[in-house]
């Protein structure tokens, strides 16, 4: 054995290095939990894992299949956790924190192997993940983050070490996770090719997995949805290149975590050296190209909204090809190196400490837009609107940043207005570049034509002044705007006590002296709002109220 042969000393220092790497281990679970935070993305998941639990469907709204999730593996895992009576919350934040324990014991044991090479254990690219303050916050979130980086990792070890079939099962699982797991699959076939010397066979064994998921996968996303992606692909307009936005988003990562560029200047100067001294070894440079592959992906799709999320699953790759540099460095400077990485991975520059609120470049602090304090008044908003609307089926759109709101409202019919739920919003043509994400919106007559009943507000309770025309608020709690007039839904509205909105027969006392007083082609145009907010309800009250100012529509000269 390997450790037979190493010096005493050799073996105390291994002992000690495991000490402090099971002591990291802890310091970075308690970190994790005492971050423990839910986006607010997540709720889609949920809301897919709650309606499936109940036997709905994979579905947002009973009846409409539409793939609004970009993590199929993930919201399984949730539904499954809800099944057996635990709540999607607790359910997220524990897979997401096992996952991420998960991610740290795989790079570990890439360290411990690298032993049966006659090198050191340096488990650089372990204690760098138990110490980043990102790793951490998403270690929870309630997305799939560390499953995707876990997995994406452990394919790619799989891979370089020429373990073809349970590497393409990792990426299978992947590909499940999240599509764009099909990149690092892709890596991990020619890092199998690579390794075989050029032979077709080991990157086909290694493919065969990911092609046999994708031959269920997709035929089934085209019978029960439809469609092949999910609606974030085009909300995001991920076929669209936007680098400079995705340059912002990678600097970004690198601007607060400082210490990683630097570590990759000079792994890369050290791998230079050993290339040249004839040491052709490709595992490393198979690791980092393809976690400086996927970044390059990032960058040309725009990156994402949410600060270091889709980044972190390159990151384990980059430090395990800076981990292999180093375990090759003399013993004198081994440890110093090892030190100032992880010391300057537990050091990050604060780019948002002094930013309010915590947005830069379109780019969010995420877990400080949704602190515990804003998740519980959007569920007093939810179980307000909720207990206001019972027995009642009616259609509401809620604006961006509410996802956690229409999880918690169970209202059986609801939208997102940036497309997240709709593939009619999500494939409207890109007018402008902005904000990943929130560059498609529906409009008014999108609106209208869905029969949407009202749209729900962003604004956070406690609720004062003026209430605008057309609106409608539920204590002090949620406002939202009337964009459908139902007679018999408003009529039951106005009983409870709190609610407040204009009734119908002011707004038609008060445009009907308007149209008295218009031109015809105002009057015509009053009507058309009318039509839209209120005729077009269909109700009797709604049909005689038409023709009247039909009537006095065309009176007009």
């Amino acid at each position: 054995m390997a450790n037979a042969a190493l010096p005493t000393r050799h073996i105390r220092a291994e002992r000690a290095v495991i000490i402090v790497l099971a002591l990291l281990v802890v310091v970075g679970v308690v970190r994790a939990a005492a971050l423990a935070w839910l986006c607010d993305d997540a709720f889609v998941s949920f809301r897919y894992a709650d309606h499936l639990v109940k036997g709905i469907g994979l579905v947002y709204n009973e009846g409409e299949y539409v793939e609004g999730y970009t993590n199929l593996l993930w919201t399984l895992g949730i539904a499954a956790g809800m099944a057996l009576g635990v709540s999607a919350e607790f359910t997220s934040m524990l897979l997401g924190i096992v996952c991420y324990v998960g991610l740290a014991r795989t790079l570990a044991f890439a360290a411990w192997r690298r032993r049966e090479r006659g090198m050191p254990f340096v488990p650089v690219a372990a204690a760098v993940v138990l110490v980043s303050a990102d790793f951490h916050e998403w270690a929870t979130g309630g997305l799939e983050t560390m499953l995707f980086a876990w997995l994406a990792t452990l394919g790619c070890l799989l891979a370089v070490r020429g373990r073809a079939l349970p590497a393409g099962i990792a990426f299978a699982l992947l590909t499940l996770t999240r599509p764009d797991g099909l990149l690092f699959a892709g890596a991990g076939a020619a890092a199998c090719w690579l390794r075989a010397g050029g032979s077709l066979p080991r990157a086909a064994t290694l493919l065969t997995p990911v092609t046999i998921t994708l031959a269920v996968l997709l035929p089934w996303k085209l019978y029960y949805y439809g469609e092949l992606l999910p609606t974030a692909f085009y909300s995001k307009s991920v076929f669209e290149p936007y680098w400079s936005q995705g340059l912002r988003y990678v600097g970004l990562y690198l601007a607060k975590n400082w210490f990683l560029p630097l570590t990759l200047i000079g792994a890369g100067c050290l791998r230079w050296r050993r290339w040249r001294n004839g040491e052709t070894d490709l595992d490393s440079v198979v690791l980092a190209g393809t976690g400086l592959a996927f970044i390059a992906y990032l960058a040309h799709v725009g990156g994402d909204f949410m600060f270091a999320r889709r980044i972190l699953p390159a990151v384990p790759l980059l430090l395990l090809a800076v981990e292999e540099e180093i375990a090759r460095v003399t013993v004198r400077w081994r440890p110093a190196l090892a030190g100032l990485c992880v010391v300057g991975a537990a050091l990050p520059y604060p780019v948002y400490a002094d930013v309010t609120p915590p947005l830069i470049a379109g780019v969010a602090d995420e877990r400080n837009y949704y602190p515990e304090a804003a998740l519980s008044r959007r569920r007093q908003q939810a179980q307000a609107l909720a207990w206001a609307l019972r027995g009642f089926d009616v259609r509401v759109m809620y604006a961006g940043g509410m996802c956690n709101f229409a999880y918690y409202s169970g209202l059986p019919y609801l939208a997102e207005m940036t497309g997240l739920t709709q593939y009619s919003i999500a494939r409207q043509p890109l007018v402008e570049r902005g904000r990943p994400g929130h560059e498609k919106r529906a409009d008014h007559l999108w609106l209208i034509e869905n029969g949407i009943h009202l749209f729900v507000q962003h604004t956070y309770p406690p609720l004062t002044g003026p209430l605008p025309d057309s609106w409608l608020r539920v204590g002090n709690l949620v406002e939202a705007t009337i964009v459908l007039y139902d007679d018999d839904l408003m009529a039951h509205l106005a009983a409870i006590p709190g609610v407040h909105f204009q009734p119908i027969e002011r707004v038609l006392e008060r445009d009907q002296r308007r149209i008295e007083r218009a031109s015809r082609e105002e009057a015509e145009a009053i009507y058309v709002a009318l039509d839209a907010y209120y005729f077009r309800s269909g109700t009797p009250a709604a049909t005689r109220a038409a023709r009247e100012f039909r009537a006095l529509v065309d009176a007009r000269p």
